[in-house]
């Protein structure tokens, strides 16, 4: 739109207020996003375990919680709140042997984890025999 041509008043005042929508939007995004940082790094630094260590690897993991709408919290510390059990705190040598009998009759992988309570990936470790020690 060109300023210098004979516009009416309600043109050159939606024009202005467009201008000054902008303007606003240019320097809140900057202040705004400043803010937040400080914010979120604060946040983040404060989730520690008892021992001291790091719940999150890096900020980034601790922002996936936001996006998917989880609480910041450690996975394991989550599980534990809804009571849900890990699956790999079952592996036991009583559950290798048991799961390396059923293997040995000619049960399927998907089988020998649902019927011992392991994951289908634990299941292929003992086959594989990554828990022979």
């Amino acid at each position: 739109m060109d300023i210098n041509k004979n516009h009416s008043l309600k043109d050159l005042e939606r024009l202005k207020r467009k201008i000054e929508k902008q303007i606003e939007a240019k320097k809140s995004t900057k202040e705004d996003q400043g803010a937040l940082y400080e914010l979120i790094k604060k946040d983040h630094e404060k989730h520690r375990r008892d021992d001291g260590r790091k719940v999150f690897r890096g900020v980034v993991d601790y922002l996936e919680c936001y996006v998917n709408g989880l609480p910041p919290i450690a996975k394991g510390a989550f599980y534990s709140r809804f009571g849900i059990e890990s699956k790999r705190a079952k592996v036991t040598p009583e559950v290798i042997a048991q799961a390396k009998s059923l293997l040995s009759e000619g049960k399927t992988l998907a089988q020998v984890a649902n019927e011992i309570g392991v994951s289908t990936a634990t299941c292929q470790k003992i086959k594989k025999g990554d828990y022979d020690g």
